[in-house]
């Protein structure tokens, strides 16, 4: 996926490389925490987040995941891009990955914390999409998303979900104007019960296929045109 050049940057979006884990460690942590000041705590939150994308390289099946960078390009034209060789020199902006594991059935609901939530969640599951704030307003986000949809869609999975907190109104913004909609948790109305951790966090879904009625309106008016 390419963005036309800004006046500075050519942007582009491309599946992440392993050796990569660094830097989109980078963009994650200016993306969702730029303004802290706490040593300690960053280094624990990176730390966490190193391990995540590890464990998401390593221990997720290719064929079950897919993992996608921004990337900020001072070439100038979408040709110039391709016929670059060490395109991985150009700069990490922007971060999205998309998980197509089947739920883990083990997870009981008496016993849900913030991670064990992630990995009962429905799939495929939309996470960690990031801007750094210095290039965002450009589109990426959209990009993103839309490269997990195709991924998503190419892999025949019908639907797409995410999470995002009700607070992140710029998020919640962009969700609904690329069509995606409230839903509810699998397990319904019962977590609000056990504990009220989750209850800021909107579940949301979009459906990655045409309906069939859509569908043959559009071949009818192709028809209509034809003749």
């Amino acid at each position: 996926i390419h963005k036309p050049n800004d006046g500075q940057f050519t942007y582009y979006i491309r599946e992440a490389h392993r050796s990569e884990m660094n830097q989109i460690a980078d963009v994650l942590m200016a993306s969702f925490h730029s303004q802290s000041r706490q040593p300690t705590f960053d280094s624990y939150i990176r730390r966490y987040k190193q391990n995540h994308l590890q464990m998401c390289f390593d221990a997720i099946e290719e064929s079950d995941r897919g993992i996608f960078v921004a990337c900020a390009s001072s070439s100038s034209s979408l040709e110039q891009l391709s016929s670059r060789i060490n395109i991985e020199e150009d700069i990490l902006v922007g971060f999205c990955l998309v998980d197509g594991r089947a739920p883990d059935s083990s997870c009981k609901l008496e016993f849900l914390t913030p991670s064990t939530l992630a990995s009962t969640s429905p799939r495929p599951y939309l996470s960690d999409l990031g801007v750094i704030p210095s290039h965002r307003r450009q589109g990426l986000g959209e990009l993103l998303v839309q490269a997990c949809e195709g991924w998503a869609n190419r892999r025949g999975y019908e639907t797409l979900y995410l999470k995002v907190e009700e607070k992140n109104t710029a998020g919640v913004r962009l969700y609904y104007k690329m069509g995606y909609k409230r839903t509810k948790l699998p397990w319904g109305r019962e977590i609000n019960k056990v504990e009220n951790r989750f209850d800021t966090t909107l579940l949301m879904e979009k459906s990655l296929v045409i309906s069939n009625k859509r569908k043959r309106k559009r071949e009818w008016i192709k028809q209509l045109k034809w003749w």
